[in-house]
């Protein structure tokens, strides 16, 4: 009330000066009671407002080159992908082979043994035996024929490359030589160990051995155990004699048996293993590499690293390991690497694969994660005897930990990420039930600004909904494809990743404006699934960083967009003392207002005075286009200002209802040019040139005495 009662006070005050101009009235003339009623016209207000004038340009406000207006958004790393979070690469390799050592060859032995003919002799009949010790005179007679003579047993010499043995395979060769000047009927041999005197196989018989040859049978080893003490049983199976006169030597001539070992292989025993390869563990082999599931690659170029080995020994023997890996070039040559390993230890340390390339595809059937790598392991008991058994066992682990790589290449699967479905809101339904009309920013647009060095392609499905009330806008954005590096020359791409008003449904989303979004999506990696090309390529520092910046450029249309606010009634007169300025003293109070607007926006507005308890309009000011928008070209920019000339009245009535209101109604109401129904284009030179004036009629009743 106080600001009422100071308005009234100070036209009165105007008036009451006024009244002073003219001193000729004769005051005797008039009457008792007086009634003044001029018009009063007083300039309140003018200017001349830019909009430069009270907003200026920041990070948020940008003018352009043209003074054309956006409001930038923007916000650093709102999406931030290493390597790490995608794939872990460290620890590839995890290859651990145990394979037996196998049966191993033996160097072969050798046993002689002979019989004299007069050793022979000593077991003829005494008659047959004397007629030989009478033909042993130097000169040539007919060779006697004698019966089959058992020699008994006689031992070998005994053998030092082994003590005891069981053999997988092998010979025992028994050679028969006649040095008599007679054949042989035959020759009958078993063997025996002579510790224990257990037989070696089966008995072997020559037969038919001329004077002067050689016959030979031979004994099967698989699965006999044969000591280095053998003893041979021998039976000459008799002779037909020679009727040739030759001479008959009882010391000059004899039948050797010679025992000999070949082609052996020792299942276990106490030996001396010479140096050899291991047959038992495959040369040309793989390394399986295992990336991830669905991960296939198939060349990796390395900056640094090892692929680390552990050989451990659980044999007595010694071994040396060579290690080549063909497919793995330094310079154009394969990366090979020698090593040895004691009896029952362990060998480890790293193959140095550093400033090479590794070729994982060498395999026609399987062409990636396998490293080809071919390997020797040679062992020997370094001349020593030792207990062997095949089923000693050797174990070989490789790994590859923490490479340092300059890209992998390969198929990197179809990896999806997820956007898990959420609902933003808005809060602003409150705020919506005061809105009526139409209003559309034309032009926005969400970017994502993103450094890319994953070459590998990614689609991006967003979707995103608004709602209000019943009204539903989909964002209909189609899946994006994102730019990626062309590798490997390429390594990083710079690109954005847009919506827009030619993508989507962005500005009608926008323009709603929504109470929530409800929004979902994901990013697909290789969407067009696996090729068989494996052309997807990972650098060591392969990052996603993307920066969002929303433009929303001053570029929109309203039509009748109406905000309707019901504030308490702070025009009431509330106080309980008598005012000397009473709303009936004025038959009217206007506003007249002149304006040259430079903006492409019309207001106005309305003032209801309202009775909540009877639902009532109790009066009303209504300023009609209070500014009228100035025209605008094709391109939405205002071509001149439109000067408007408009009043506002409050008059005797609306006074008199101000106290019988509780509420008072505010509604604006815009419009852009054309009645929106055109785009219209914000400028930082925009102004309005504007001159105000106040124009009241006092209704002035006073008693003169």
């Amino acid at each position: 009330m106080f600001r009422k009662s100071f308005v009234l006070i100070s036209l009165i005050g105007i008036i009451v000066v006024a009244g002073c101009v003219k001193e000729t009235y004769d005051l005797t003339k008039l009457s008792k009671q007086a009634h003044l009623s001029p018009t009063l016209a007083i300039s309140a207000a003018y200017g001349d407002i830019s909009l430069k004038d009270i907003l200026k340009a920041n990070d948020t406000v940008v003018f352009g080159s043209d003074n054309f207006i956006k409001l930038v958004f923007k916000k650093d790393s709102v999406v931030n992908f290493k390597l790490s979070d995608y794939f872990d690469l460290n620890n590839m390799v995890s290859y651990t082979k145990t394979f037996p050592i196998g049966d191993l060859a033996l160097v072969p032995f050798l046993g002689t043994i002979s019989f004299p003919l007069g050793q022979i002799s000593s077991h003829f009949t005494p008659a047959l035996k004397a007629q030989f010790i009478a033909l042993d005179d130097g000169g040539t007679h007919p060779f006697p024929s004698f019966p089959a003579v058992n020699m008994g047993e006689t031992p070998y010499s005994a053998f030092t490359n082994f003590e005891y043995a069981t053999f997988s395979q092998g010979s025992i060769d028994v050679f028969v030589k006649n040095n008599l000047t007679a054949p042989l009927t035959g020759v009958t041999v078993t063997l025996y160990n002579t510790a224990g005197h257990t037989q070696i196989g089966s008995p072997v018989t020559i037969s038919a051995i001329a004077a002067g040859s050689t016959g030979m049978s031979s004994i099967n080893l698989a699965g006999l155990t044969v000591k280095n003490a053998i003893t041979a049983a021998v039976t000459i199976n008799g002779s037909p004699g020679n009727s040739t006169p030759v001479i008959i030597s009882l010391s000059g001539s004899n039948v050797q048996v010679d025992i000999s070992g070949r082609d052996m292989k020792v299942l276990s025993g106490k030996v001396i293993i010479p140096s050899q390869a291991l047959t038992s563990f495959t040369e040309s082999d793989t390394i399986p590499f295992d990336p991830g599931t669905g991960i296939e690659v198939s060349y990796i170029k390395m900056r640094s690293g090892n692929l680390s080995y552990s050989l451990n020994s659980g044999t007595p023997l010694k071994a040396s390991v060579s290690i080549t890996l063909p497919s793995t070039l330094r310079s154009g040559t394969p990366i090979s690497e020698s090593l040895t390993v004691n009896p029952n230890a362990t060998a480890s340390g790293n193959i140095s694969v550093s400033n090479s390339t590794i070729d994982l595809g060498k395999k026609i059937s399987h062409p990636y994660n396998l490293l080809p790598i071919v390997s020797s392991i040679n062992v020997s008991s370094q001349n020593s005897l030792v207990i062997f058994n095949s089923t000693d066992n050797m174990k070989l682990t490789l790994s590859f930990l923490n490479p340092n790589f300059e890209y992998v290449k390969g198929y990197f699967g179809q990896q999806t990420e997820t956007i898990a479905k959420d609902t933003l809101d808005l809060s602003i339904k409150d705020i919506m039930n005061h809105i009526t009309g139409s209003f559309l920013v034309s032009n926005p647009s969400i970017n994502i600004n993103y450094t890319n060095s994953f070459a590998i392609p990614v689609q991006i499905t967003l979707n995103a909904a608004g709602y209000k009330k019943s009204d539903v806008v989909q964002l209909g954005l189609a899946p994006v494809m994102l730019s990626y590096p062309a590798a490997p020359a390429d390594t990083v791409k710079t690109d954005v990743f847009s919506v827009n008003k030619t993508n989507s449904q962005l500005p009608q989303l926008i323009s709603m404006p929504p109470e929530r979004i409800i929004f979902s999506g994901t990013a697909l990696m290789n969407p067009a699934g696996n090729t068989g090309s494996r052309d997807n390529y990972l650098f060591s520092s392969s990052h996603f960083l993307g920066n969002l910046e929303v433009v929303v450029p001053l570029e929109f249309r309203m039509n009748n967009l109406q905000f309707a606010d019901t504030v308490k009634n702070f025009m009431k007169d509330n106080s309980t003392g008598s005012s000397p300025i009473k709303p009936e003293d004025f038959e009217f109070l206007r506003v007249d207002i002149t304006a040259d607007n430079g903006f492409p926006l019309g207001v106005s507005l309305k003032l209801v005075l309202y009775d909540s308890a009877s639902h009532a309009h109790k009066s009303t000011i209504d300023a009609t286009d209070v500014l009228k928008p100035a025209p605008v070209d094709a391109n939405g920019k205002v071509t001149a200002p439109f000067s408007t000339a408009t009043s506002i009245t409050i008059s005797r009535e609306f006074w008199n209802s101000i106290n019988t209101a509780d509420k008072i109604i505010f509604v604006f109401s815009m419009n852009t040019t054309d009645s929106g129904s055109k785009d219209v284009k914000i400028y930082s030179d925009y102004k309005i040139n504007f001159k105000a004036a106040l124009v009241l009629k006092p209704d002035i009743k006073f008693s003169l005495k």
